[in-house]
């Protein structure tokens, strides 16, 4: 008993011993070690829950700061269109002639609106290249650059429009306006529009019928030529006023080349609608069809050509109003009714068994023995 308790007083004295020979370093050393491996899982979860809740806070404040940015952004652009609405170019218009005519003056238009801006510069443009601009700050304001086939005339061109004199073929294309406004914001808008130059033919267009003469049971042909032209003439053919259009028994051919007359002709066949509706309505008396080919180039020349072809198996009633004669006695106000001189195979004997007709035969006959007679330089009877 007395020996384990002197060991342990022993052991304790040699521990204060080794203690008080440490220096005051080794002892805080070794006390934060201790308490320090303690407390290294606490230390660990705070320090991940600190670092996400920085991650957290931060990815708020990017998100403020970009949706703030966002908003002045959008607000800076509205600015800006409002005050360029108010101050820059609008409503730029090309005018351009569709067709001219070879050899004639041609006026292009440029009309536009600047508000409160000024005018920088206007630039006129054939094909990509540029024949004339306009700028109010130089002096003289205008100048032209040249361009083939194009001849401005200065004195009759400006900010607005510019005239170009003597056209020639080689000016069919596109020609572009550009339009800038002066400082600060030099605003730039440009149109485009395509001009055709004409040039028309010298001779008049000629028609030829391989027939002058034809019967309902008969087909014909008409031939149409013009001369040479730029862009080629169109050629369509009419019969009484009637288009014809192609069809089997409405045959049209069209033949043109560059640098040589427009041909087309006309083979009609007696099965053709057409006919067939004039001969069945043409108006009494009439024994014609009134060919016509008719020549178009654009909208700036047109002509046409007549010719009258003689149908000579068609036949013409004759009514009793043309002999000053009533037919059938039936008359409204006082008037004859103008029915035509016709017997009915079902009732020849009413036909013939009226006195009142056969006396009308018979003035007729004398009327026109008479009128024979007289134009022979005989009296009348």
């Amino acid at each position: 008993m007395m020996s384990s308790s002197t060991t342990n007083g022993e052991s304790q004295r040699r521990q204060r011993r080794r203690n008080s020979q440490e220096s005051p370093q080794q002892r805080a050393y070794s006390s934060s070690s201790s308490s320090s491996i303690d407390r290294t899982p606490h230390l660990t979860t705070r320090g991940k829950s600190r670092s996400t809740t920085f991650t957290a806070a931060m990815s708020k404040r990017r998100k403020i700061v970009y949706g703030w940015f966002n908003f002045i952004f959008l607000c800076w652009i509205m600015l800006a269109e409002q005050f360029v609405s108010v101050l820059s170019l609008k409503d730029l218009k090309i005018f351009v002639p569709d067709a001219v005519i070879m050899g004639n003056a041609a006026t292009l238009t440029c009309q536009f609106e600047l508000e409160k801006a000024s005018l920088y510069s206007v630039r006129w443009y054939f094909e990509g290249e540029e024949f004339y601009r306009y700028v109010p700050k130089e002096s003289p304001p205008a100048r032209t650059f040249p361009v083939s086939g194009i001849t401005v005339d200065e004195t009759q061109s400006d900010s607005q429009s510019v005239t170009l004199r003597g056209v020639t073929r080689d000016l069919t294309g596109q020609f572009q306006c550009e339009v800038s406004e002066d400082a600060p914001l030099f605003h730039t808008d440009i149109r485009s529009a395509k001009m055709q130059v004409v040039e028309l033919p010298k001779e008049d267009p000629q028609m030829q019928l391989e027939k002058t003469h034809i019967t309902t049971g008969d087909s014909f042909r008409a031939i149409c030529t013009v001369g040479t032209s730029f862009p080629s003439a169109n050629i369509t053919w009419y019969i009484n006023s009637k288009k014809i259009h192609r069809s089997p028994y409405q045959r049209i051919t069209y033949r043109t080349f560059e640098g040589t007359p427009t041909f087309s002709s006309l083979d009609m066949y007696p099965h053709s609608q057409v006919l067939q509706d004039i001969y069945q309505t043409m108006p009494p008396m009439q024994t014609s069809l009134a060919i016509m080919c008719e020549i178009s180039i654009l909208h700036i020349y047109t002509k046409s050509v007549h010719k009258m072809l003689i149908v000579s198996d068609l036949v013409t009633t004759v009514s009793p109003s043309l002999l000053g004669l009533d037919g059938s006695h039936n008359r409204r106000n006082g008037d004859p009714d103008n029915s035509a001189l016709t017997v009915s195979g079902d009732a020849p004997a009413a036909a013939y068994g009226s006195s009142s007709t056969v006396m009308g035969l018979v003035l007729a006959l004398v009327v026109l023995c008479r009128h024979h007679y007289c134009s022979k330089g005989g009296r009348g009877l």
